[in-house]
Protein backbone atom coordinates (compact mmCIF):
# COMPACT_ATOMS: atom_id res chain seq x y z
CA UNK A 1 0.00 0.00 0.00
CA UNK A 2 1.75 3.67 -0.75
CA UNK A 3 0.57 6.94 0.01
CA UNK A 4 1.99 9.44 -2.52
CA UNK A 5 1.59 13.49 -2.31
CA UNK A 6 1.98 15.24 -5.50
CA UNK A 7 0.94 18.66 -4.07
CA UNK A 8 0.14 19.94 -0.59
CA UNK A 9 -3.57 18.67 -1.57
CA UNK A 10 -3.60 15.93 -4.10
CA UNK A 11 -2.77 12.61 -2.72
CA UNK A 12 -2.86 9.23 -4.05
CA UNK A 13 -3.55 5.92 -2.25
CA UNK A 14 -3.13 2.35 -3.00
CA UNK A 15 -2.92 -0.28 -4.40
CA UNK A 16 -5.91 -1.69 -2.93
CA UNK A 17 -7.22 -5.62 -3.14
CA UNK A 18 -10.86 -5.23 -4.51
CA UNK A 19 -12.73 -8.24 -6.00
CA UNK A 20 -9.60 -10.16 -7.02
CA UNK A 21 -8.32 -7.08 -9.24
CA UNK A 22 -6.44 -3.84 -7.77
CA UNK A 23 -7.41 -0.16 -7.63
CA UNK A 24 -6.27 3.07 -6.01
CA UNK A 25 -7.68 6.19 -4.34
CA UNK A 26 -6.76 9.73 -5.39
CA UNK A 27 -8.05 12.44 -2.66
CA UNK A 28 -8.13 15.98 -4.13
CA UNK A 29 -8.84 17.93 -1.03
CA UNK A 30 -11.73 16.52 0.31
CA UNK A 31 -13.16 14.53 -2.49
CA UNK A 32 -12.17 11.24 -2.94
CA UNK A 33 -12.41 9.40 -6.10
CA UNK A 34 -12.35 5.47 -6.55
CA UNK A 35 -10.60 4.75 -9.82
CA UNK A 36 -11.74 1.39 -11.92
CA UNK A 37 -10.33 -1.47 -11.08
CA UNK A 38 -7.03 -3.01 -12.70
CA UNK A 39 -5.94 -6.81 -13.15
CA UNK A 40 -2.27 -5.80 -11.39
CA UNK A 41 -1.45 -3.64 -8.90
CA UNK A 42 1.35 -2.19 -11.43
CA UNK A 43 -1.25 -1.29 -13.75
CA UNK A 44 -3.70 0.36 -11.20
CA UNK A 45 -0.70 2.45 -10.17
CA UNK A 46 0.12 3.56 -13.62
CA UNK A 47 -3.46 4.66 -13.94
CA UNK A 48 -3.46 6.53 -10.64
CA UNK A 49 0.44 8.33 -11.49
CA UNK A 50 -1.38 9.40 -14.87
CA UNK A 51 -4.74 10.83 -13.18
CA UNK A 52 -2.96 12.63 -10.09
CA UNK A 53 -0.55 14.30 -12.88
CA UNK A 54 -3.36 15.43 -15.01
CA UNK A 55 -4.86 16.74 -11.75
CA UNK A 56 -1.65 18.45 -10.48
CA UNK A 57 -1.23 20.35 -13.77
CA UNK A 58 -4.25 22.02 -13.48
CA UNK A 59 -4.07 22.96 -9.83
CA UNK A 60 -1.37 25.90 -9.53
CA UNK A 61 1.86 25.03 -6.74
CA UNK A 62 0.86 27.12 -3.89
CA UNK A 63 3.75 29.02 -2.10
CA UNK A 64 3.54 26.66 0.81
CA UNK A 65 4.13 23.73 -0.95
CA UNK A 66 7.26 25.69 -3.50
CA UNK A 67 8.89 26.06 0.13
CA UNK A 68 8.28 22.65 0.45
CA UNK A 69 10.11 21.69 -2.59
CA UNK A 70 12.55 24.29 -1.63
CA UNK A 71 13.60 22.49 1.38
CA UNK A 72 14.31 19.58 -0.45
CA UNK A 73 16.08 21.30 -2.67
CA UNK A 74 18.79 22.27 0.02
CA UNK A 75 19.02 18.96 1.99
CA UNK A 76 19.60 17.30 -1.55
CA UNK A 77 22.33 20.37 -2.26
CA UNK A 78 24.15 19.18 1.13
CA UNK A 79 23.96 21.92 3.09
CA UNK A 80 23.54 21.89 6.96
CA UNK A 81 20.75 20.64 9.04
CA UNK A 82 20.16 24.22 10.39
CA UNK A 83 20.09 25.38 7.18
CA UNK A 84 17.35 23.08 5.48
CA UNK A 85 15.30 22.89 8.60
CA UNK A 86 15.96 26.91 9.64
CA UNK A 87 15.86 28.19 6.28
CA UNK A 88 12.12 27.29 5.32
CA UNK A 89 10.62 28.36 9.02
CA UNK A 90 12.13 31.71 8.24
CA UNK A 91 10.48 31.72 4.68
CA UNK A 92 7.09 30.66 6.11
CA UNK A 93 7.61 33.88 8.49
CA UNK A 94 7.99 36.13 5.22
CA UNK A 95 5.50 34.90 3.56
CA UNK A 96 2.66 33.93 6.36
CA UNK A 97 0.00 35.33 5.41
CA UNK A 98 -0.14 33.74 1.66
CA UNK A 99 1.23 30.71 2.07
CA UNK A 100 -1.87 29.13 0.48
CA UNK A 101 -2.04 31.52 -2.80
CA UNK A 102 -0.56 30.36 -5.47
CA UNK A 103 3.06 30.74 -6.30
CA UNK A 104 2.46 32.47 -9.62
CA UNK A 105 0.77 35.06 -7.45
CA UNK A 106 3.73 36.82 -6.35
CA UNK A 107 4.45 40.17 -7.60
CA UNK A 108 6.99 42.38 -6.95
CA UNK A 109 4.51 45.02 -5.13
CA UNK A 110 3.14 42.19 -3.58
CA UNK A 111 6.30 41.34 -1.64
CA UNK A 112 7.04 44.59 -0.98
CA UNK A 113 4.00 44.70 1.33
CA UNK A 114 5.27 41.37 2.62
CA UNK A 115 8.53 42.74 3.71
CA UNK A 116 6.88 46.07 5.31
CA UNK A 117 4.23 44.05 6.93
CA UNK A 118 7.58 41.95 8.30
CA UNK A 119 9.74 44.64 9.52
CA UNK A 120 7.39 46.49 11.15
CA UNK A 121 4.98 44.24 12.83
CA UNK A 122 5.83 43.36 16.77
CA UNK A 123 7.93 40.44 17.65
CA UNK A 124 5.78 37.98 19.23
CA UNK A 125 8.57 37.02 21.68
CA UNK A 126 9.64 41.17 22.38
CA UNK A 127 6.66 43.16 21.78
CA UNK A 128 9.08 45.24 19.35
CA UNK A 129 9.68 45.24 15.47
CA UNK A 130 12.67 42.94 14.05
CA UNK A 131 16.05 44.25 14.30
CA UNK A 132 17.41 45.80 11.04
CA UNK A 133 20.04 42.53 10.60
CA UNK A 134 16.63 40.06 11.34
CA UNK A 135 14.47 41.15 8.76
CA UNK A 136 17.22 42.34 6.08
CA UNK A 137 18.51 38.39 6.91
CA UNK A 138 15.01 37.08 6.31
CA UNK A 139 14.60 38.99 3.02
CA UNK A 140 18.15 37.76 1.70
CA UNK A 141 16.39 34.15 2.31
CA UNK A 142 13.34 35.23 0.12
CA UNK A 143 15.16 36.33 -2.66
CA UNK A 144 17.11 33.39 -2.56
CA UNK A 145 13.82 31.23 -2.94
CA UNK A 146 12.88 33.56 -5.56
CA UNK A 147 16.24 32.61 -7.69
CA UNK A 148 15.58 28.83 -6.80
CA UNK A 149 11.88 29.10 -8.13
CA UNK A 150 13.01 30.96 -11.48
CA UNK A 151 15.81 27.94 -12.03
CA UNK A 152 13.54 24.97 -11.18
CA UNK A 153 11.22 26.77 -13.75
CA UNK A 154 8.32 27.90 -11.17
CA UNK A 155 8.71 31.60 -12.05
CA UNK A 156 9.12 33.58 -14.84
CA UNK A 157 11.44 35.80 -13.40
CA UNK A 158 12.32 37.06 -9.41
CA UNK A 159 9.63 39.03 -7.86
CA UNK A 160 12.10 40.31 -4.69
CA UNK A 161 15.14 40.55 -6.96
CA UNK A 162 14.83 44.59 -6.60
CA UNK A 163 13.51 44.74 -2.92
CA UNK A 164 16.31 46.71 -1.29
CA UNK A 165 16.34 46.21 2.66
CA UNK A 166 15.54 48.83 4.89
CA UNK A 167 17.52 50.12 7.51
CA UNK A 168 20.75 50.41 8.31
CA UNK A 169 22.96 47.23 9.31
CA UNK A 170 24.80 46.75 12.46
CA UNK A 171 28.67 45.27 12.10
CA UNK A 172 29.57 43.35 14.82
CA UNK A 173 27.88 42.90 18.29
CA UNK A 174 28.04 44.98 21.71
CA UNK A 175 31.54 43.77 23.62
CA UNK A 176 32.49 43.40 26.91
CA UNK A 177 35.26 45.84 28.21
CA UNK A 178 38.74 44.43 29.47
CA UNK A 179 37.72 44.74 33.20
CA UNK A 180 34.05 43.57 32.41
CA UNK A 181 35.87 40.27 30.42
CA UNK A 182 38.22 39.62 33.29
CA UNK A 183 34.74 39.59 36.07
CA UNK A 184 32.96 37.67 33.47
CA UNK A 185 35.76 35.07 32.80
CA UNK A 186 36.19 34.59 36.78
CA UNK A 187 32.83 33.66 37.31
CA UNK A 188 32.80 31.19 34.22
CA UNK A 189 35.80 29.26 36.22
CA UNK A 190 33.80 29.63 39.45
CA UNK A 191 31.52 27.90 37.76
CA UNK A 192 33.17 25.33 36.03
CA UNK A 193 35.22 24.47 39.02
CA UNK A 194 32.19 23.29 40.12
CA UNK A 195 31.29 20.85 37.49
CA UNK A 196 28.97 23.13 35.01
CA UNK A 197 30.06 22.21 31.73
CA UNK A 198 27.77 24.97 30.29
CA UNK A 199 30.62 27.33 31.26
CA UNK A 200 33.14 25.40 29.81
CA UNK A 201 31.04 25.82 26.64
CA UNK A 202 30.72 29.59 27.10
CA UNK A 203 34.51 29.88 27.58
CA UNK A 204 35.36 28.36 24.74
CA UNK A 205 33.70 31.16 23.07
CA UNK A 206 35.83 33.65 24.27
CA UNK A 207 39.02 31.99 24.77
CA UNK A 208 39.01 30.10 21.65
CA UNK A 209 36.43 32.38 19.62
CA UNK A 210 34.31 29.83 18.30
CA UNK A 211 30.59 29.40 16.71
CA UNK A 212 28.17 27.74 18.94
CA UNK A 213 27.80 25.07 16.36
CA UNK A 214 31.17 24.31 16.42
CA UNK A 215 31.54 24.27 20.51
CA UNK A 216 28.37 21.43 21.08
CA UNK A 217 29.63 19.43 18.21
CA UNK A 218 33.13 18.85 19.26
CA UNK A 219 34.39 15.08 19.96
CA UNK A 220 36.46 13.56 22.19
CA UNK A 221 39.13 12.77 19.62
CA UNK A 222 39.14 17.09 18.32
CA UNK A 223 40.85 17.46 21.49
CA UNK A 224 44.43 16.64 20.11
CA UNK A 225 47.83 16.93 21.62
CA UNK A 226 47.04 16.49 25.40
CA UNK A 227 44.71 19.10 25.20
CA UNK A 228 46.40 21.93 24.04
CA UNK A 229 45.07 21.79 20.45
CA UNK A 230 41.21 21.26 19.10
CA UNK A 231 40.44 20.30 15.73
CA UNK A 232 37.32 21.94 14.12
CA UNK A 233 36.78 19.85 11.26
CA UNK A 234 33.36 20.48 10.06
CA UNK A 235 32.39 23.97 9.94
CA UNK A 236 30.36 25.87 7.74
CA UNK A 237 32.99 26.61 5.33
CA UNK A 238 35.91 25.74 4.10
CA UNK A 239 38.39 28.31 5.61
CA UNK A 240 36.25 27.35 9.09
CA UNK A 241 37.93 23.79 8.89
CA UNK A 242 40.94 24.81 11.36
CA UNK A 243 43.13 23.30 14.33
CA UNK A 244 42.89 25.64 17.37
CA UNK A 245 45.64 26.29 20.33
CA UNK A 246 43.97 25.76 23.65
CA UNK A 247 44.90 27.72 26.48
CA UNK A 248 45.98 26.52 29.69
CA UNK A 249 43.48 27.91 31.24
CA UNK A 250 40.85 26.04 29.61
CA UNK A 251 42.87 23.09 28.65
CA UNK A 252 41.98 21.00 31.80
CA UNK A 253 38.26 21.95 31.86
CA UNK A 254 38.12 19.83 28.56
CA UNK A 255 40.64 17.18 30.20
CA UNK A 256 38.01 16.83 32.83
CA UNK A 257 34.99 16.23 30.18
CA UNK A 258 37.02 14.01 27.70
CA UNK A 259 37.49 10.99 30.96
CA UNK A 260 36.01 7.77 30.36
CA UNK A 261 34.51 8.76 27.21
CA UNK A 262 34.96 7.31 23.42
CA UNK A 263 36.39 9.12 20.45
CA UNK A 264 33.38 9.88 19.00
CA UNK A 265 31.25 10.85 22.14
CA UNK A 266 30.71 14.32 22.26
CA UNK A 267 32.67 16.54 24.82
CA UNK A 268 29.58 18.54 26.10
CA UNK A 269 26.43 15.22 25.32
CA UNK A 270 23.49 16.35 23.30
CA UNK A 271 23.05 20.32 22.76
CA UNK A 272 21.97 22.29 19.96
CA UNK A 273 23.55 25.55 19.58
CA UNK A 274 20.97 27.39 21.83
CA UNK A 275 23.16 26.26 24.96
CA UNK A 276 26.22 27.80 24.78
CA UNK A 277 24.36 31.14 23.80
CA UNK A 278 22.38 30.58 27.17
CA UNK A 279 25.41 30.17 29.47
CA UNK A 280 26.76 33.27 27.93
CA UNK A 281 24.18 35.44 28.86
CA UNK A 282 23.86 33.67 32.43
CA UNK A 283 27.59 34.22 32.91
CA UNK A 284 27.14 38.19 32.24
CA UNK A 285 23.84 38.11 34.57
CA UNK A 286 25.98 36.66 37.41
CA UNK A 287 28.70 38.24 36.97
CA UNK A 288 27.32 41.57 36.91
CA UNK A 289 28.19 42.71 33.58
CA UNK A 290 26.63 43.98 30.33
CA UNK A 291 24.67 41.08 28.76
CA UNK A 292 26.20 40.59 25.61
CA UNK A 293 25.48 37.33 23.07
CA UNK A 294 28.18 34.35 22.00
CA UNK A 295 28.49 36.05 18.80
CA UNK A 296 29.79 38.98 20.72
CA UNK A 297 32.22 37.14 22.59
CA UNK A 298 33.65 35.36 19.22
CA UNK A 299 34.29 39.65 18.17
CA UNK A 300 35.80 40.41 21.68
CA UNK A 301 38.53 37.87 20.91
CA UNK A 302 39.17 39.25 17.57
CA UNK A 303 39.39 42.79 19.27
CA UNK A 304 41.59 40.80 22.32
CA UNK A 305 44.19 39.76 19.96
CA UNK A 306 44.65 42.17 17.83
CA UNK A 307 44.82 44.71 20.20
CA UNK A 308 48.10 42.21 21.56
CA UNK A 309 49.52 42.62 18.28
CA UNK A 310 48.35 39.73 16.15
CA UNK A 311 47.73 40.09 12.74
CA UNK A 312 44.20 40.67 11.43
CA UNK A 313 45.05 37.78 8.64
CA UNK A 314 46.46 35.51 11.68
CA UNK A 315 43.12 36.07 13.69
CA UNK A 316 40.91 35.56 10.73
CA UNK A 317 42.63 32.19 10.19
CA UNK A 318 41.59 31.75 14.06
CA UNK A 319 37.99 32.41 13.62
CA UNK A 320 37.32 30.69 10.95
CA UNK A 321 37.25 33.75 8.40
CA UNK A 322 37.75 33.90 4.72
CA UNK A 323 39.49 37.29 4.89
CA UNK A 324 40.90 39.39 7.72
CA UNK A 325 38.60 42.34 6.24
CA UNK A 326 35.33 40.08 7.65
CA UNK A 327 37.43 40.17 11.09
CA UNK A 328 37.81 44.03 10.90
CA UNK A 329 34.82 45.44 9.34
CA UNK A 330 32.41 42.92 11.75
CA UNK A 331 34.14 41.37 14.14
CA UNK A 332 36.98 43.23 16.46
CA UNK A 333 36.23 46.54 17.82
CA UNK A 334 36.93 49.60 15.94
CA UNK A 335 40.38 50.69 16.08
CA UNK A 336 41.78 47.61 17.76
CA UNK A 337 43.97 47.07 14.92
CA UNK A 338 45.69 50.39 15.81
CA UNK A 339 46.03 49.83 19.41
CA UNK A 340 49.62 49.37 20.85
CA UNK A 341 51.03 45.65 21.33
CA UNK A 342 50.03 44.94 25.43
CA UNK A 343 49.54 42.15 27.31
CA UNK A 344 45.49 41.76 27.58
CA UNK A 345 44.94 38.81 25.70
CA UNK A 346 47.61 37.20 28.12
CA UNK A 347 46.00 38.11 30.91
CA UNK A 348 42.82 36.82 29.82
CA UNK A 349 43.65 33.63 27.92
CA UNK A 350 47.13 32.25 29.42
CA UNK A 351 46.08 31.92 32.94
CA UNK A 352 43.76 32.52 35.83
CA UNK A 353 43.24 36.13 35.15
CA UNK A 354 43.86 38.70 37.73
CA UNK A 355 41.76 40.32 40.94
CA UNK A 356 40.13 43.61 39.45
Amino acid sequence: MMDRSSSSEIRLLGPYAFRGMWRCVVRNGSQKSYLSPEKTPERAMAVAERLVSALSASVPMTIGAAIDRYQVHLREKGNKEASYEGTPLRLRLFFKTVLQSPLSSLSERRCQSLYDALRTRPSPRTARPLAVDTHRAYLADARSFGRWAVKAKLLRDNPLAQIEGMGRRRRGKPQLRHDEAKAWLRKAQELADGAQPGAVAAMMSLLLGLRCGEIVNREVRDLDHGGSVLWIPDSKTEAGRRMVKVPDTLKRYLLNLSRNKQPHDRLFGKHDRDWPRHWVKKLCRLARVPEVCAHSMRGLHATLAIEAGASPDVVARSLGHESASMTLSAYAAPGSAKAATASRIQELFAGPPASV
